[in-house]
């Protein structure tokens, strides 16, 4: 087990046990609302880091074979800014990280991704932008003669976009989802509510290596679906989270090849299936907080004018950690405004 996962382990483990590293003393100054559901912490903004080995691969399925891109970049880092009903983060690949880095046998990959949300007392909004370059033919040894430890087929200048929107209503208002994302709430009683979502997106994949016999596809996909989320809560620190989706949608695909002699290109359109479940635990006291969270998800659509039906299910895993300090003035004074 790495140290950047076993520290924040200790810690709540330290909580756990009555070792709290930050006191927790009596504070009249509290906003508890909804009855005494949620506590809310409009005074403070959130400061976050966080792990996760959260990435995107780029599967063909063909008669023949599949095709199976990787990036050289497993692992990420996470910076999150939270105040009120707004989070902006930014999230990036050393090459320090464990898994990262590898670029003789796996090749160079850059990849950024930057991000905000809007999160209010029923309705939450997220936007998000992605963009990878530099992959590697994961099932090389299904291609040529190949060993491990030898070099994997490289596609540097393979390049991948998205943009992502995606909104959501929160039926039960004693449940706070800013509590499980930007930590500017405290559920303070387990409680769980129905979330439906919908979400579009947009998303390009672009093989720049060469003039001719390279392609690019461009995918947009619209779908919504029900969803259920609901907290346990300890002592009013510690809790545990479970939620699943499940979602349907559209997705539309136009493919440009570029030959000698031209382009050609082919239009899908398909439906598409997709689910996500997920469970967590964390610590969340007056300004330290920490957790560990676990993602399943997975996607099933049949591709159009054809028998092959594209089926893939992934885990992940966040870890995170951060502290809230007292909001500046001039923060406080802007968003007065803008609640008024």
């Amino acid at each position: 087990m790495s140290l950047l996962i076993k520290i924040p382990i200790l810690l709540v483990c330290l909580f756990a046990v009555g070792l709290p590293l930050c006191s927790q003393s009596t504070d009249t100054s509290r906003v508890i609302v909804e009855d005494g559901w949620i506590e809310k912490m409009s005074n403070k903004v959130a400061f976050e880091f966080s792990f996760n080995n959260s990435y995107n691969i780029l599967k063909v399925q063909t008669a023949t074979n599949d095709i199976i891109l990787y990036p050289n970049t497993p692992n990420h880092l996470r910076l999150k800014l939270n105040y009120e009903f707004i989070s902006l983060g930014i999230q990036f690949a050393p090459d320090f990280l464990p898994g990262n880095g590898d670029r003789d046998l796996k090749g160079d990959t850059r990849s950024f991704e930057i991000g905000t949300g809007l999160l209010f007392k029923h309705w939450f909004a997220e936007l998000l932008y992605a963009r990878i370059k530099g992959f590697y033919l994961k099932n090389t040894a299904d291609f040529v003669l190949w060993h491990e430890g030898q070099p994997y087929i490289q596609f540097p200048d393979l390049e991948y976009q998205s943009f992502v929107v995606r909104t959501g209503y929160l039926s039960n208002s004693r449940f706070s989802f800013k509590s499980l994302t930007t930590q500017t709430e405290r559920q303070l009683k387990s409680v769980g509510s129905f979330m439906p979502v919908l979400s579009f997106n947009y998303l390009v994949v672009n093989d720049r290596s060469a003039q001719y016999n390279t392609q690019k596809s461009t995918n947009v996909e619209a779908n919504m679906g029900p969803g259920y989320a609901y907290t346990f809560v300890v002592n009013e620190q510690f809790y545990m989270s479970l939620a699943g989706f499940t979602t349907f949608g559209y997705l539309n695909t136009k493919l440009l090849t570029r030959l000698p002699d031209g382009t050609v290109t082919t239009w899908q359109d398909n439906f598409i299936w997709r689910w996500d479940g997920r469970a967590g635990i964390g610590y969340n006291g007056d300004r330290f907080y920490a957790g560990l969270y676990t993602n399943v998800s997975g996607a099933r659509y049949k591709q159009e004018h054809t028998t092959v039906h594209n089926f893939d299910t992934r885990v992940f895993y966040h870890l995170f950690i951060g502290m809230r300090f007292e909001a500046p003035d001039f923060l406080e004074k802007s968003f007065r405004r803008i609640r008024k």
